[in-house]
């Protein structure tokens, strides 16, 4: 089942235009169907859509969790998984 993932980086915005630019080649062929970020309060929000819990796991545990390391972006701490209905793209 497709879920949303929303969280919170605790990174400004270029810090994550940074880490952006070399997540997202790996993210879409582990499954990534949606992604935005937005600025909240000098951090950035997140709201992503991935075709499973597992799959946003396994991307986040793994080659998400290594790219904000080597930022030196500390992990989430709120990060909510919602299983949703659908997720339609065009």
């Amino acid at each position: 089942m497709a879920v949303m993932v929303t969280f919170t980086l605790k990174a400004d915005a270029k810090t994550y235009q940074d880490l952006h630019g070399k997540m997202l080649g790996l993210a879409l062929p582990a499954g990534l169907l949606f992604h935005s970020g937005h600025e909240v309060g000098g951090q950035v929000g997140i709201v992503d859509f991935w075709p499973s819990a597992e799959a946003f796991r396994s991307f986040s545990e793994g080659p998400l969790a290594e790219g904000m390391k080597g930022a030196g972006i500390a992990p989430p701490d709120d990060v909510q998984i919602t299983p949703v209905l659908n997720a339609d793209s065009r």
